[in-house]
């Protein structure tokens, strides 16, 4: 799966920069769409790899700062380089920012999820369920 993850990056990058230099495309000889594609079958990839495994809620809250993160430094960085974004994906759209806020109070109440599970553990398999009654 950290492979998945490392290749899914790496198409974001392409296509930020695809976004942000056009002229880039002869430099980089890998057609948008086929980035969009490997992005889109990448997800699939991964939700098909872990649908029988248990999605640690740490790991996930880990992955969505990351890639918010990324995706700042990379707007960051390709605007300081002299880039601008040709799909309006950039500091000064409102857009952008309604999509941040949202993003960053999802990751801040998955973060006090978290510490409130942490704080209080619920134990499995404390109780024996037998019919409607409950034994201890």
């Amino acid at each position: 799966m950290k492979y998945i993850a490392i290749l899914i990056v790496f198409c974001f990058t392409v296509l930020f920069a695809y976004d942000y230099f056009p002229g880039i495309t002869h430099v980089i000889e890998v057609p948008k769409t086929v980035v969009i594609f490997l992005v889109l079958g990448l997800f699939l990839i991964s939700m098909l790899f872990n649908r029988n495994k248990r999605v640690y809620e740490k790991a996930v809250l880990r992955w969505q700062v990351f890639i918010a993160s990324y995706i700042l430094f990379l707007m960051g960085l390709f605007t300081v380089l002299g880039g601008e974004s040709t799909s309006g994906i950039s500091f000064s759209n409102g857009v952008f920012w309604l999509v941040l806020l949202i993003s960053i109070y999802e990751i801040v109440s998955q973060w006090r999820r978290l510490k409130i599970h942490s704080q209080y553990p619920v134990k499995l398999n404390s109780h024996k369920v037998t019919g409607s009654k409950v034994k201890e």
